[in-house]
């Protein structure tokens, strides 16, 4: 029988679990990789646990696509999910990604020092308009999204190889259920891992749940008959399309909606930020950003939709970006093969047995010098100049993932992504603040200590200082929050 990947050997029955750190275990996954090469399993307990650390070799009661295994039911979770995330559906989306952008424009001019959770509120509004048809105005005062939130944060948090969450934080330890998987077999009110999955489920199908039920309301017979009166949006297109998705169970109906949130939200925030975070670093970047601003757009309009294929720099930016300060970490959900296999890799076999999960460790491969030379600067010229590197879809980066599990989301991302990058790049300056004895304060920017731990990564927050770029900027981003606003009314309840 060929060998498991890699050389690293376990101690019997623990395996590696005395070596796998509390946090932020990817970056001991990267040096690991660096030690034992590209293809690499750990054991916790007797749990085998691939990582794939190169992108050329490239779970929960699965109600969700997120964790469905393959087969007729993640085929139709797909089937409904494509409803919200197709090219057409997204291009319906635009207006609201371009409008919110505004907002958030006007936001950075207003409170700039609130720039952190300015972005949260952009990305948070602009995904509910989308997928529930009405608009978050204040984070701390709208009551669904801090359900939402709190539930995604869970999973977020759990859903890393050796979790171990403190307890004062009211989490759980997730190491035990790896290391010895017969524990959830245990009764909830002895397995507090458990017990808390389970409240948390409870809550977020609960979430979900009222937040369908409000749109049907809207929609039933006599309460506003005109259908087109109501906001479009993902959930009231799949209640409209009831019938095609018959064999969902309501439970399986109102999560998909709910997928949206989940993987939309902390994902595209986290890179705005990051965005942020290393043009505060990078001036000369910066500067090319604004030269090309300035030769494309100019001062006396925002940019547009047409304005992104004339913006290559920027575009590498934010490529640049998705590589430099991944927030999907190790690459996504994990998933487990379902059946035996040999895996053959540069003609040597490996087996790789039933039930062992599998993980793109992101940011090994991210960080590979071979594919990325100097890996840990940021450098955008390096998708500038036509360079090419092993990703799906040609893509330069592997942020979405591979194969049947690529996130179908990409596109939506992708819109979202430009049109915000291309406003802030516009509209604003970013610049290191300044201590009492007039140094600067230089953000922290290593994964280390600069960045959050759990399933997503985002850079902890960092003052800067944002200033308009010119008075006629100015004036456009007040103009154009008075049209936005104007727009976004319809989605407000």
């Amino acid at each position: 029988m060929p060998p498991y990947p890699g050389g690293k050997r376990p101690l019997p029955f623990l395996g590696h679990i005395l070596e796998l750190p509390k946090e932020k275990s990817w970056m001991t996954f990267r040096k690991w990789h660096e030690m034992y090469g590209p293809l690499l399993t750990i054991w916790n307990g007797n749990t085998p646990t691939v990582l794939i650390g190169d992108a050329g070799s490239i779970s929960s009661q699965g109600k969700t696509i997120l964790f469905a295994t393959y087969g007729e039911r993640w085929r139709a979770y797909r089937k409904a999910i494509h409803l919200g995330t197709s090219q057409k559906a997204v291009d319906s989306y635009l207006p609201i990604f371009e409008n919110e952008g505004k907002v958030l424009a006007a936001d950075f001019l207003n409170n700039p020092d609130g720039w952190y959770q300015n972005i949260f509120r952009y990305t948070a509004s602009a995904v509910v308009a989308i997928t529930y048809g009405r608009r978050i105005v204040d984070l701390d005062k709208d009551a669904a999204y801090q359900k939402l939130a709190e539930t995604v944060g869970f999973q977020i948090k759990m859903n890393v190889p050796g979790a171990q969450c403190k307890r004062e934080e009211n989490d759980c330890d997730n190491l035990g259920h790896e290391t010895f998987p017969v524990l959830r077999h245990l009764p909830a009110w002895m397995n507090e891992t458990k017990r808390k999955a389970i409240e948390f489920r409870t809550l977020g199908r609960g979430n979900f749940a009222a937040l369908v039920n409000e749109v049907r309301n809207k929609l039933a017979t006599g309460n506003i008959p005109d259908s087109s009166l109501i906001a479009d949006s993902y959930t009231k297109k799949m209640l409209e399309s009831r019938l095609k998705f018959a064999e969902l169970d309501e439970i399986e109906f109102n999560q998909q909606p709910g997928s949206l949130f989940a993987a939309g939200v902390d994902t595209t925030s986290s890179t705005l930020q990051s965005f942020v975070l290393a043009l505060v670093l990078h001036p000369e970047v910066q500067a090319k950003l604004h030269k090309e601003m300035d030769e494309i757009i100019g001062h006396d309009r925002s940019p547009t939709w047409s304005d992104e294929v004339k913006l290559p720099y920027l575009l590498a930016v934010v490529k640049e970006t998705l590589r430099w300060r991944p927030v999907a970490i190790l690459g996504g959900t994990p998933h487990a093969n379902t059946e035996d296999d040999v895996f053959v890799y540069k003609g040597k076999s490996y087996f790789i047995p039933k039930g062992t999960t599998i993980l793109a460790s992101l940011w090994a491969i991210n960080m590979n010098s071979e594919t990325y030379p100097d890996p840990n600067s940021f450098n955008p010229e390096r998708f500038y100049n036509g360079q090419e590197y092993p990703s799906p879809g040609g893509k330069g980066h592997s942020s979405f993932g591979w194969g049947r599990r690529v996130c179908p989301g990409a596109y939506f991302a992708e819109r979202s992504l430009y049109i915000t990058t291309a406003r802030l790049a516009w509209g604003f300056k970013f610049e290191m603040m300044k201590d009492q004895s007039g140094k600067d304060i230089r953000p922290d920017a290593t994964m280390e200590t600069g960045y959050t731990s759990g399933f997503n990564c985002r850079p902890l927050p960092f003052p800067c200082k944002i200033s308009p770029r010119s008075g006629v900027i100015k004036s456009v981003i007040e103009k154009e929050l008075e049209e936005a606003l104007d727009f976004l009314r319809f989605y407000e309840e």
